[in-house]
């Protein structure tokens, strides 16, 4: 299983560099920066990715597999790029397999990283309601998006729901699937970290986009984790790849920011979030390479 995972790597990055090609994001005319600001979204996007292992590391803890936080940083970081393999599940099988080299053990961990990134989606839909109500002033999608907020939160803890859907995948798959579902202390405990980075992300945007233009409300940093999220459930598209984009500039549009900058700031946060993705990758390696990596306590 470890040498299928590290075969997942290496074909992650090579999507990665793939993709970044074919959507032809290395293109930058006349941008200019304003450096502090810059810099400060960019220790503020590295904070966040430093919080989304506290996170993974939580989830962990929680579901009893007591490992060093350099340890979430390591699983976490270096399967970080494997989201730009189609399928999504991807990611949540590649981090769990650092500390699962046998299958049944890969199973429940499997369902501890599922259960993390559902609570990512989860806020991430949450915060993206303000921008929805307020900015694109269109109250249908935002009741929309409330009723998957509150259907996915019943999906979480209701134990009928779980029974069913292991029931049909087993009997689809010819294989046994087990879905537990979510324990309230997991939910409390594994949500702080989640809201914590996803904020964070969010304050790095906005300094993002006031270190290129000015006068850029606030409530229009919430239009990142809106296209983070909403990228993030097209299934088929890598990293949501052109779907993030499009959703963050129509927020940016709706909020009064002209076409082609909303375009240019959009494209931007793309590169600014990868520079995150490269930071945390880099940190894991190194921490690996230099013996930090450690075992379960």
């Amino acid at each position: 299983m470890q040498k299928i995972f590290r075969i997942l790597l290496y074909l992650s990055l090579i999507f990665f560099i793939w993709y970044l090609y074919r959507a032809d994001y290395l293109v930058f005319r006349d941008i200019s920066f304003d450096a502090v600001k810059l810099s400060a979204s960019m220790l503020i996007l590295f904070a966040g990715f430093l919080v989304t292992c506290i996170s993974w590391n939580q989830a962990l803890r929680v579901s009893g597999k007591r490992v060093k936080f350099s340890d979430a940083v390591i699983s976490h970081g270096k399967f970080i790029f494997s989201k730009y393999i189609p399928g999504k599940f991807w990611v949540i099988l590649g981090r769990a397999s650092h500390f699962s080299p046998q299958k049944k053990s890969l199973r429940l961990l499997s369902l501890v990283s599922l259960q993390e990134q559902l609570l990512f989606v989860w806020w991430g839909l949450v915060l993206s309601l303000p921008p929805t109500f307020f900015v694109s002033r269109k109250p249908w999608v935002a009741l929309i998006i409330l009723a998957a907020i509150v259907l996915l939160a019943f999906t979480f803890f209701n134990g009928w729901f779980h029974s069913r859907f292991s029931g049909l995948l087993s009997r689809l798959f010819k294989r046994d699937f087990d879905f537990r579902p979510m324990k309230i202390s997991f939910f409390l405990r594994v949500s702080a970290p989640v809201f914590l980075f996803w904020l964070l992300w969010s304050a790095g945007f906005w300094f993002l986009m006031l270190s290129m233009y000015d006068n850029i409300p606030p409530l229009l940093a919430l239009a990142f984790p809106a296209g983070i999220t909403y990228g993030f459930v097209v299934i088929f598209m890598p990293a949501g790849i052109g779907v993030r984009e499009g959703i963050v500039a129509s927020f940016l549009i709706a909020g009064g920011i002209s076409s082609a900058n909303a375009v240019t700031i959009s494209v931007i946060s793309r590169f600014w979030f990868v520079a995150g993705e490269v930071f945390l990758f880099m940190l894991s390696r190194v921490l690996q390479l230099t013996g930090k990596q450690g075992g379960p306590q």
